[in-house]
Formats: C-alpha cells, structure tokens, sequence
C-alpha cells in the first residue's frame, strides 16, 4: 500500500512558481549526463514537480533529441507550461503515475522533501517508495537526479529533519511556523541530511550515488540552529543510476 503524502494547498505552491536551476546547477547536470556517458542516448526525462516547466524548456534547448515529461499536481503551475511538441505535461502527483520504465533521467529539483505524510515515521517511508519508484520508472542504466536542501545535524545526525517535521507539520503551530518563514506551515516538510539520502538511495538498490556541495544557505539565527540541532545547512545534488 502506497503512504497517503499531504499536499500543499494552491496558495502555498504557488509560491514556488520561479525556477531554482542557475547556470552552475545546470552545467553539474549536463556534466553528469557526459560523465555517465548518455550524451549519445535519446534522453527521455521526467521531472517531477517540474511546475511551470521552465527548467524543461532549458533542458530541451540543450538536447535536440530529447523528450520531457513535466510531472505537476498544481494545475496553475501545470497551465503556465509552454507548448512544445517534445515536451508532455502531466498534472499529477509522482504517487499516481503508473511505472512503465520510459524514462533513463528523472529528477526530482527540491521536490522530495515535499513527499510528507501525517507522522514522521510514515513521511520516511513516503521518500523511500517515491525513491523506489522512481527505480520502478527508470530504465536499467538510468539516472536519478536530486537537487535537495540539506539539513545536517551535529555529528552527523538526521535528528534536525525530525524537529522540522513537527515543527512545520502541527497544525497547532501553524501560525508561528508560518511568521518564521515556513511556507509549508500546517503540512510538514521532510527535510534530511545528506548521508540520509545517499544511503536510502543504496538501500532502494540504486548504485555510483555521488553527493556535490552547491552552495551553504540559511538565515537562521544562532539560537533557532540549536533548537533544531542544525550544525550545517547546504544545498547539494545527487546523482545515482539504476543498475543494468
């Protein structure tokens, strides 16, 4: 049985109508693509909560021969996507697609910590089916893409990603939460280290998962990084392939 995952309501997503990818991030992309020697292939990515369908739109100007399916359950967000004969639109939630193995790329651009449930516990197993399936929709060699926030704890511990959860997921704190800055007050956000990920990529099967340090964030003062036990805060991308 599939976890139930708690949506954002239109408002709160909306928020989200920009595009994150700069240039940097972009070269990684192409860059890993080379390196895993898929520049030959024709590359068939799908991008989860790819919303207004911008970064598609680049990534298609890269590669002639590519085709991409913009995965978006916010149909504003999905409407805002401009038309192009190799680009596919879906407005859907990744838990509803069905696994046919089309894909060799799927990225997920700051989208799993948005794979939340009504407990902790049930928002990890949500991450970890949405990394399985994505396994399920790759091809045998393909690759996962992941661009993620990462919240490290001190000796290296995920407990931040836990006091965020019940932080940002009470609804009784709902509006606290929200003055400090958290759009995803009310819902919960699944925030992690960046060893958590890799190693619930090893464990779905995945294999090569190689971590890149982006750039440091945050803008949490002193006190509120000791309170959540935040030693680091940075964004990285991960990359890791399905085996053969």
């Amino acid at each position: 049985m599939t976890t139930d995952i708690r949506l954002l309501e239109s408002e709160q997503t909306i928020e989200f109508d920009t595009e994150y990818v700069d240039s940097s991030m972009f070269s990684l992309i192409r860059t890993t693509i080379q390196r895993f020697a898929m520049s030959d292939q024709a590359l068939c990515l799908l991008d989860v909560g790819g919303g207004n369908g911008k970064y598609a739109d680049r990534f298609l100007a890269s590669y002639s021969d590519a085709h991409c399916t913009v995965l978006e359950p916010e149909t504003y967000l999905a409407g805002k996507n401009r038309i192009d004969a190799r680009k596919t639109v879906i407005s859907d939630t990744f838990q509803g697609l069905t696994p046919n193995g089309d894909f060799n790329l799927i990225q997920f651009n700051w989208v799993l910590h948005h794979f939340v449930s009504d407990s902790y516990k049930k928002t990890c197993q949500a991450q970890k089916e949405g990394l399985s399936k994505a396994m399920e929709l790759l091809q045998p060699g393909g690759l996962v893409l992941i661009f993620e926030n990462f919240y490290d704890g001190f000796m290296h511990s995920d407990l931040p990603s836990r006091l965020i959860y019940q932080a940002t997921a009470s609804t009784w704190l709902k509006y606290i939460t929200k003055r400090m800055g958290a759009n995803t007050a009310g819902v919960g956000v699944g925030f992690h280290s960046e060893s958590y990920w890799t190693d619930l990529l090893e464990e779905v099967g995945f294999v090569d998962i190689e971590s890149m340090h982006c750039y440091d964030f945050g803008n949490l003062t002193a006190v509120k990084k000791l309170l959540l036990a935040i030693q680091q805060q940075h964004v990285g991308f991960i990359v890791a392939r399905k085996p053969d």
